[in-house]
Order: structure tokens, then C-alpha cells, then sequence
């Protein structure tokens, strides 16, 4: 049961976070739509922020646990899932004062994708774990540079394509990076 209403709060507050700008929602309005009081809200949750760290984390949890056969593609285009899924309160959380939320969102799932996949390219070859962290950084940099920049524009529907275009990018330039990192080792 507990479970249930945790998750049945976060469901409430992003359906509010549709229509509402983070700013103008208060704990009431959760309670309402819930449908229970103040009490239950502020047993799971002490405030609306960390509402919002809570579907965040769970969701950092759940990139976590995917499947190691899938391509980058298919991990990113997972990752890009619960902002597209909740496109309307991605837009409100973004445009608020409270955009970094968002942003630190992007940056640590893009640094559990990317370094995951980077830890595959270089098994058994010549990088310090300096070089990793390089690598990932830079990847991860670009995707949440394009990531936040299709936000901000109003995440028009070419997200198929941008998820596509930065896995191909990834792709087809992940090699040569390793190969210039361990050319800087010798």
C-alpha cells in the first residue's frame, strides 16, 4: 500500500504539473487530486521538490536496471522516454525558477548511458580512468547541450530524429576518441 500511494503522489503532482507551473502548485492541490491529507503527503514527501527528486531518482533506478543488449540507441531513446512521456510538465518544470532540476536530470542519466556504453568500447584497451571519465564527460556534455536546447524550444516533435542523429554521432565517433586517448597514453 505504501508503494502505491508514493507513486499514486507523483502520478497526481505530474498530472497537475501539466496544466500548472511548478511555482503555482502547492500541496493542497496534490492532496486534492490524490485525495488524501496532508498527513499522508507529508509522511512520503516533505515537500513538492521532493516530489519531484523522488520521480527523478526513481527513474535514474530504472535506467540503471536495463538490459545489457541493448544498443545506444535504444538505452538513450529509453532515457529520453519519461520526458517525452511527460512532455507538458517537463516544459513547466523547465521554464520555472527551478529549471536545474531538469538539467541535473538530463546530466545524470546521460552519465549513466554514457558511461556504460563507453566501459563497453574499451574493455581491453590502453585508457586511465582519467580518459574514461573524459570521454564520458564529453558525450554526456553534448547530450544534455541538445537535450536542453529541444526543451527550451518547446520539444517540437523531432525527437525521433535528434535521439537518432546523437547515437549515430556516438556511434560513429566513440572509436576514433578512444584512439586519440590512448595515442596521448604511449
Amino acid at each position: 500500500m505504501a508503494k502505491f500511494t508514493r507513486k499514486a503522489i507523483m502520478d497526481c503532482f505530474l498530472d497537475i504539473l501539466k496544466v500548472k507551473n511548478i511555482d503555482k502548485i502547492t500541496v493542497k492541490d496534490i492532496c486534492e487530486k490524490c485525495e488524501i491529507n496532508r498527513n499522508t503527503f507529508y509522511y512520503y514527501f516533505k515537500d513538492i521538490y521532493d516530489v519531484i527528486d523522488s520521480i527523478f531518482r526513481d527513474e535514474t533506478q530504472n535506467m540503471l536496471q536495463l538490459e545489457e543488449e541493448l544498443t545506444f540507441y535504444e538505452t538513450y531513446n529509453r532515457a529520453a522516454s519519461i520526458i517525452i512521456e511527460h512532455r507538458s510538465a517537463i516544459i513547466h518544470l523547465y521554464n520555472s525558477k527551478n529549471k536545474e532540476i531538469v538539467v541535473n536530470y538530463i546530466d545524470e542519466i546521460s552519465n549513466i548511458l554514457v558511461r556504460k556504453f563507453v566501459e563497453i568500447y574499451v574493455k581491453n584497451r590502453n585508457l586511465t580512468d582519467g580518459d574514461i571519465r573524459f570521454i564520458t564527460s564529453f558525450y554526456s556534455y553534448a547530450i544534455v547541450g541538445v537535450t536542453s536546447k529541444w526543451i527550451e524550444e518547446g520539444m517540437p516533435p523531432y525527437n525521433v530524429d535528434l535521439i537518432k542523429r546523437t547515437s549515430d554521432s556516438f556511434e560513429a565517433t566513440i572509436d576514433m576518441m578512444i584512439q586519440t586517448c590512448e595515442k596521448n597514453n604511449v
